[in-house]
């Protein structure tokens, strides 16, 4: 709603009335009287007014510089204008938002507050703010408002890293048009504000690679509708893939920029991805959006002396930045993939050529695919069956004397390979080179190492880590005079950031440089959460058929207490399928869904089922918002520890005792993970339900029973069935249970 809109609403100035423009908080306007045309001015945050002239002609934009100057000395200009960055904020929040159907939050002001003094100072900030307050709003206000008053950074981008795409989306498409627009209905500003998303270059159209690939398909092969879109996507100016529907994950690998082919490209100078780059490169943007890993991968660039992603820049937001560690051993990591090596080989075994040196390079890829299949299967075989059907990223392995043989071998063959192709085929020489660079990580002692096996037969990969990650971490990012904002809804434990900070490497921050906030839900959980901790289950168990079955009676009275509405949480696959399995034989009437690998559409049938159940784990733990009644009863099956994995069998090995590892690691590890589950619950004021918590270490006579209540929000507390009943009767209508 406009500004003029809101005068006429409230009655201020009448409908027939006619705004011309807004200076800072007064706005000029015209009304006809019938013979002449009369100014006035009003100042719309407080409502006073002001004659200041009339005329029997219509004045002219030519006219408004000198009115302007007048209004610029008038008693109502600026009455209510902020004139200090604290108060600005102050000034949006109370006034421009709320004008705009915004709640006014006092802790998201003071939030934002605080973050502008962060940025105003140099300083670190770790805030740990719960969802509902607001804090997205609270940081890109924080953010406008330093570059309005600081002009000295005018030309400097804030850098605002997420970890998930959807809220890089919401700040590009939502958050910052609608900030832009109150901000310059209120003549706060006097352009909108300008951001841009950043992103790997896999994420990017590569036109060179578009037609070569179109011109190799034939049409009737090709499902049709992707052939049109990829047709359509020929004449477009389409540079962002995630834009770009219609195409498949194939098609997409296929066209998307590969810096080989940069090297090669005789398009440059008219290329999308290109135009694109340049223009993200320019200081001109007020934001810069990006992942974590995009992030990290500008520090890494230049702490190797090359050149940055991003322009020159001081003032660094990171939300989710409980998820900045998982970045962090990605791009810090290396990693070999089997499908890799074997996809590298074949590419470079000779086609049609019965030459003596073809012959040799055919018999030495051969034998490369031979070594490394036999040097993964080494891997392999130092797993445990039983770890083998457990579901976890990281499978501890060996690197035997046999498997660095292998490797060795391995290494070899690509080595003469290089040698023999380096001069006629440069793509895949580099291709080689890195390779070759990232299995001689392997031979180095100081990493951690471990081996992911994705369902996909032939994808296994070993993966690692430098033991000195953290530290790598603290001297790459804090140690500079970069101002830094880490903001999640779940970085600390009762409001101690010690272990985030323990692994982000920020143990060397100086006191007077790092501030911590920490803030209460803004949702009354009190009033409308119901914590039921069953006291029926015994310890934990999934190899105990007597704890699969008093699990499923369990669930099954908790799911016809709330008539289904229930995201049932498991910490692995295998007790679902136990459970799911159980319960599929003894409910009917309400809708039950199994959450497996790759299964993207089960989320969207749920929220559809009106009353359904769905069983789940992994990604359901985190970043799922699913608002209203559907979700209306929790249920945590087992306390999310950590699956045991090579970093925490490393980081064992720095505490003096298991219980000082379990206390100072292992417990804080499980209680964020706890408190991201239970967040799944509550996401507006309106929402009521209840959570239960099926774990006997939580259980009043449990190990973990005060840790688990003081970690999350203070809700009612149920020990008893006929609780969880009388709740949801008090708080669901009646509809809820047919």
């Amino acid at each position: 709603m406009s500004i003029l809109n809101i005068l006429k609403q409230k009655k201020i100035i009448t409908e027939e009335s006619k705004g011309l423009f807004i200076l800072k908080d007064c706005l000029l306007y015209e009304q006809f009287t019938g013979k002449t045309y009369t100014y006035r001015l009003v100042n719309y945050m407080n409502g006073k007014q002001e004659y200041l002239f009339h005329r029997k002609k219509q004045i002219d934009r030519s006219s408004y510089r000198e009115i302007a100057l007048k209004i610029a000395v008038s008693d109502l200009f600026g009455s209510d204008y902020s004139r200090t960055g604290l108060a600005m904020i102050e000034y949006i929040f109370n006034k421009v938002f709320t004008n705009f159907g915004y709640v006014l939050r006092q802790e998201q002001v003071n939030l934002s507050k605080h973050m502008y003094q962060v940025m105003t100072n140099g300083k670190i900030s770790m805030s740990d703010i719960p969802v509902g307050l607001g804090k997205t709003h609270a940081y890109l206000v924080a953010a406008i408002v330093f570059k309005m008053f600081h002009a000295k950074s005018k030309m400097k981008p804030i850098i605002i890293s997420t970890s998930s795409i959807e809220l890089q989306k919401a700040i590009i498409k939502d958050y910052i048009p609608d900030i832009s627009k109150m901000l310059l209905a209120y003549g706060i500003i006097e352009r909108p504000v300008t951001c841009i998303m950043r992103k790997g270059k896999d994420n990017y159209l590569c036109e060179r690679r578009l037609k070569d690939y179109v011109e190799s398909l034939d049409p009737d092969k090709k499902i049709m509708s992707e052939y049109v879109a990829l047709t359509k996507l020929m004449n477009s100016d389409g540079i962002d893939l995630d834009e770009i529907e219609g195409i498949s994950g194939y098609d997409r690998r296929k066209i998307c920029v590969n810096l080989n082919n940069c090297l090669t490209c005789s398009i440059q100078s008219n290329c999308r991805y290109q135009k694109h780059m340049k223009k993200a490169k320019k200081s001109g943007h007020d934001l810069q959006i990006c992942n974590h890993n995009y992030f990290l991968a500008d520090v890494i660039r230049k702490r190797r002396g090359l050149s940055g992603l991003f322009p020159d820049y001081d003032k660094v937001v990171i939300d989710e930045a409980h998820k900045l560690r998982d970045a962090a051993n990605q791009m810090y990591g290396t990693s070999i993939s089997q499908s890799e090596i074997i996809k590298i080989l074949k590419k470079a075994m000779p086609k049609n050529d019965d030459s003596t040196m073809k012959k040799i390079l055919m018999n030495l890829c051969n034998e490369g695919i031979i070594y490394s299949n036999k040097f993964f299967d080494e891997l392999i075989c130092q797993i445990p069956k039983e770890l083998q059907e457990e579901e976890t990223e990281k499978y501890k392995t060996f690197i035997t004397q046999r498997a660095r043989v292998l490797l060795s071998q391995v290494t070899t063959n690509l080595e003469e390979i290089h040698r023999a192709i380096n001069d006629r085929d440069r793509k895949l020489a580099s291709d080689v080179r890195r390779l070759l660079r990232n299995m001689k990580v392997f031979n180095r002692c100081h990493i951690i190492y471990w081996l992911e096996m994705p369902y996909s037969k032939g994808q296994t990969i070993l993966a690692s880590v430098p033991i000195t990650l953290s530290q790598e971490l603290g001297e790459d990012l804090w140690l500079n005079d970069k101002s830094y904002i880490l903001t999640s809804g779940t970085i600390a434990v009762e409001g101690d950031f010690k272990y985030i900070k323990n692994e982000l490497g920020m143990n060397r921050i100086p006191m007077t440089k790092l501030q911590e906030i920490s803030k209460d839900s803004p949702f009354n959980f009190k009033e409308n959460c119901l914590l039921y901790i069953s006291e029926n289950t015994i310890y934990p168990d999934y190899d105990n058929q007597q704890y699969i079955d008093g699990l499923i009676d369990e669930i099954e009275n908790l799911i016809r207490m709330s008539n289904g509405h229930a995201l049932v949480l498991f910490t692995s696959y295998k007790p679902l399928r136990l459970v799911y399995q159980g319960l599929a034989n003894r409910i009917s009437e309400i809708p039950l869904y199994q959450m497996t690998r790759g299964r993207s559409d089960i989320l969207d049938e749920f929220k559809a089922s009106g009353n359904g159940v769905l069983f789940a784990t992994g990604s359901m733990w985190e970043g799922v918002n699913i608002p209203g009644d559907i979700l209306s009863h929790l249920i945590i099956v087992k306390l999310p520890f950590p699956i045991p994995d090579p970093f925490n069998d490393y980081e064992r090995t720095c505490y003096k005792t298991a219980d000082d590892y379990v206390k100072e690691v292992l417990v804080p590890q499980m209680l964020i993970k706890l408190r991201q589950g239970a967040g799944r619950l509550i996401r507006n004021e309106t929402d009521s339900g209840v959570i239960s918590i099926l774990d006997s270490r939580a259980s009043t006579k449990g190990k973990y029973h005060n840790d688990v209540i003081k970690a999350l929000p203070k809700c009612r507390l149920g020990k008893e069935h006929c609780e969880i009943n009388a709740f949801l009767k008090q708080k669901k209508p009646h509809s809820f249970f047919e």
